[in-house]
């Protein structure tokens, strides 16, 4: 859905889905039925494209009428029944990351928002672009009324640094000839396949470089099931898995693991 006020957007197109998921329930013979999450407040996929600082968290009453215009729109189409399962609503409570930083959650400036879920029973916030926030931030979200916590990068981002860890570790370990080259084989096939990080990352080529690596956006998450990348994860899964790692060298690139 587009980020866009009430005013400019209408909640006809998702009144009219929630009519075919209701008509898809019951025609498989569904006994429970479907929950919904209604918004208009949803960020660009991936994280921010530009340097962010301070993100506006979404104000309470425009909060109130995006329920208002969506509810009105559901009975208009008959869905009365359907709205007693609207579990949350979506809402920017003022955090975001762009390529090489992440603005983290300020519970004061999202205390307003907060305090209208007493008016809205039944239902929480969802929170897009919540990777990345530490795990206090994390749990006061929860807290604070955001229970659905929207994450996507920072999970491939934790996957990636997990098997380049890994592949350093088995340089280690393993003859040349016989490594994955998994860092290696990533880059040649992003060089060659760029359509899923070239209109992100700008700059010359050493920054695009660092950005298809590191940037917390984490475009590189689109190649994983390459099969000349999967086949080179494989192999180093393999190789490792035929060897025992010592743990000191589990200090060195898995400190975490250590521990």
């Amino acid at each position: 859905m587009p980020n866009v006020s009430p005013t400019q957007w209408s909640p006809n197109a998702p009144a009219r889905l929630c009519v075919i998921g209701e008509a898809a329930a019951q025609s498989n013979g569904q006994r429970q039925r479907p929950v919904y999450i209604i918004g208009t407040e949803v960020p660009v996929p991936g994280g921010a494209p530009e340097e962010l600082d301070t993100v506006e968290v979404t104000h309470d009453t425009a909060a109130l009428d995006t329920v208002v215009v969506h509810r009105e729109a559901w009975h208009s189409h008959g869905l009365d029944d359907a709205w007693k399962r609207v579990i949350a609503l979506v809402v920017q409570l003022g955090v975001e990351f762009d390529h090489t930083k992440v603005v983290d959650y300020q519970p004061a400036l999202a205390q307003a928002l907060s305090g209208i879920l007493c008016q809205l029973p039944g239902m929480v916030f969802e929170a897009h672009s919540t990777d990345y926030q530490k795990p206090e931030a994390l749990a006061v979200l929860v807290h604070d009324g955001f229970a659905i916590l929207k994450v996507g990068p920072g999970v491939t981002f934790a996957l990636r640094e997990a098997l380049y860890a890994l592949a350093e570790t088995e340089d280690e370990l393993v003859a040349p000839e016989a490594r994955s080259n998994l860092r290696q084989v990533v880059e040649k096939v992003m060089l060659a396949k760029p359509g899923n990080w070239q209109k992100y990352y700008h700059g010359d080529e050493a920054q695009q470089r660092l950005l298809s690596t590191y940037s917390y956006s984490d475009r590189v998450r689109y190649y994983w099931a390459d099969p000349e990348i999967d086949s080179a994860a494989q192999r180093l899964v393999t190789n490792l898995s035929n060897r025992k790692i010592p743990e000191n060298l589990v200090s060195r690139y898995l400190p975490e693991q250590y521990w």
